[in-house]
């Protein structure tokens, strides 16, 4: 077997890709902040995932910053919506399970959560969370529990937290 350094770059770009998981879709609705979409898009493309759905319905397309990705956004298929029924039908159509990440009693905890199949995890609006219409699309409602005093992470360390138990559960 070749070590790291005497693998040609076509031959990694080309192993790397193949290894995508086509079972696993990331949507990020209205996310306010553009360097936390950047830095999910980073996060995202070290674990695998190929496709990344960006909603955003309320404001203006988010500017991606090709720093704080890494480099992420080049190998990354980045589909961009103004409107969540188009994104969460589309998924729908193609056999995706929705899992939206919701703050609510009524969500099941991440710990407790299977993820067979294809997988569109939808993760929300820094402040506000996931809208109303994602929550009607949604298969089901997952939260992220929290232990300490501090009620919730930053959304980017929130979705690599989901994106690895998701990972995880489909490489185990």
């Amino acid at each position: 077997m070749k070590r790291f350094a005497e693998v040609s770059r076509a031959e990694r770009i080309k192993k790397i890709l193949s290894q995508r998981r086509v079972d696993l879709v990331l949507v990020l609705e209205n996310l306010a902040e553009d360097q936390n979409i950047s830095a999910i898009l980073r996060t995202a493309e070290g674990f695998g995932v190929g496709r990344i759905f960006i909603i955003y319905p309320e404001g203006k397309k988010p500017r991606l910053s090709n720093n704080i990705s890494s480099g992420a956004i080049k190998w990354l298929e980045i589909k961009f919506y103004t409107s969540t029924e188009v994104c969460l039908e589309e998924l729908k159509k193609e056999g995706f399970k929705i899992y939206a990440t919701y703050v609510n009693p009524e969500a099941k905890s991440l710990w407790k959560t299977k993820f067979p199949g294809k997988v569109a995890l939808v993760v929300g609006n820094e402040a506000q969370g996931i809208s109303e219409e994602v929550i009607k699309f949604a298969d089901k409602t997952i939260y992220l529990p929290m232990m300490g005093m501090t009620e919730s992470f930053n959304v980017s360390v929130a979705a690599a937290i989901f994106l690895y138990e998701v990972v995880r559960q489909k490489e185990g």
